[in-house]
């Protein structure tokens, strides 16, 4: 039976154009007032609003979230085979060379198979699985990469003996850390992961549900625009890139929409993740923390609201191993640009030559200008954040007017990040998984 349902999971839904194209059909169809439809075109600009239209209700495809889990399934076999090599030549190495009893040189150098296989293995082998099997659907492309990012990461942070407390102490430990693509909770005085309660799964689940609709609602009004309201007068290429551009109102606006629909995408999936880890008896950390609208600064921005799971990894990948050699600023500058790195690493993915919907080439370069820019704000927020004036602002102006000015010190180069996601069809693969409202014809 098992391998029945993995040869109809492959056949139908991964390796097939079934998740290709939203070709949903309503489910049931109303007419939507006037008043309703203007607001829904009132950024565009000279567009007629008639007096009513018909619009539809497309319900989520079952099968989208299947293949996501099966992918999901698929990272968490080869994270856990990567692990096993990790465990045996260079943990165990490791502790060898450092007690002082059983102290013996290694048989493979540590750093010789993780910088010479098990990195370039986890680099590499994204691009044969996509193309040997055809894989479509760009949400797809990007979660198979996610699992051979992470234990990327996770491979340095062996290397370098910066594993959380008792990951390393036996290999199931290290399994479990490395077969969920969210970092796992594990006792920092007694061996062993954290387990989930069904509180915990009741939790993550209705925080799923609840931003699986507002997901719904916000692609609904995105979709009308083809998800960025204003046309891009930029090019996509690095050299097209003009500083004055992202200060024009009109891309401010796109930027702010576009890094809003960035936030919801991810914390619906990071809750849909924290769902199915806590369903197999695990706890773990969040995800996100509502980065746009309740950050006090640019480093409470990036390390301990957006994408906790990715500012671990590189913490522990990047920053220590740095940190132990050299100044907090060039390590902070290496961490940012490793995640520019990687996000045209995982944007390489998408780039397999074919126009589905849209012909899309990767402007690559763009997104590493973006988080260097970010490791500038992060620098001078070193130099000069301890300010009188910066500490009494976070004390008395109210949180969203901070976050506000935070949002400020990136937004007008947020499009070098987000054009290549709209660009390449991304979020409009994702919207096949959520419920969404769309016009239909009379």
């Amino acid at each position: 039976m098992l391998p029945f349902i993995g040869k109809w999971i492959g056949e139908n839904l991964l390796f097939s154009s079934v998740l290709e194209s939203d070709d949903r059909v309503p489910c049931v169809t109303f007419i939507m007032p006037r008043s309703i439809v203007a607001m829904l075109h009132i950024l565009k600009e000279g567009d007629d609003v008639e007096e009513s239209l018909r619009f539809g209700l497309l319900l989520p495809r079952i099968e989208f979230w299947i293949a996501l889990v099966s992918t999901l399934i698929m990272g968490a076999i080869f994270s856990s085979a990567a692990s096993c090599i990790i465990y045996r030549y260079i943990i165990l190495p490791r502790k060898q060379s450092n007690d002082k009893k059983t102290r013996m040189p290694p048989i493979v150098s540590p750093y010789l198979v993780g910088f010479g296989i098990v990195m370039p293995l986890c680099a590499v082998s994204p691009y044969y699985y996509l193309r040997y099997f055809g894989i479509k659907n760009k949400i797809i492309k990007f979660l198979a990469g996610v699992a051979q990012l992470t234990s990327f990461f996770r491979c340095s942070e062996a290397m370098f003996g910066f594993l959380p407390p008792n990951v390393e102490d036996t290999l199931t430990n290290l399994v479990i850390y490395t077969a969920f693509p969210i970092e796992i909770k594990f006792h920092t005085n007694r061996r062993g992961a954290m387990k989930s309660t069904w509180n915990d799964v009741g939790y993550y689940l209705i925080h799923w549900m609840k931003y699986i609709v507002i997901f719904g609602i916000y692609s609904s009004f995105m979709q009308v625009y083809n998800y960025q309201p204003y046309p891009n007068v930029e090019g996509h290429a690095l050299w097209d890139i003009k500083l004055w551009t992202g200060f024009a109102w009109r891309q401010l606006i796109n930027n702010a929409l576009v890094a809003i629909l960035f936030q919801i995408h991810l914390t619906t999936f990071g809750y849909g993740i924290n769902f199915l880890t806590s369903l197999a008896g695990y706890q773990q950390n969040p995800m996100m923390l509502n980065p746009i609208f309740e950050s006090s600064s640019p480093s409470d921005f990036w390390g301990r609201r957006w994408n906790l799971t990715v500012h671990g990894i590189l913490k522990r990948g990047v920053y220590k191993p740095f940190r132990t050699r050299y100044s907090r600023l060039i390590a902070s500058s290496a961490t940012f640009l490793a995640s520019g790195l990687f996000h045209e690493w995982l944007l390489s993915n998408f780039d397999d030559g074919s126009c589905s919907p849209l012909c899309y080439l990767p402007g690559y370069g763009r997104n590493t200008l973006f988080f260097l820019w970010n490791a500038i704000i992060i620098s001078i927020e070193y130099a000069i954040g301890g300010f009188a004036v910066f500490q009494l602002c976070r004390a008395h102006l109210p949180l969203q007017l901070v976050s506000l000015m935070v949002a400020a010190t990136a937004l007008p180069m947020a499009h070098w990040f987000t054009n290549d996601y709209v660009r390449s069809d991304f979020f409009s693969d994702a919207q096949i998984g959520f419920p969404l409202i769309v016009r239909v014809s009379d």
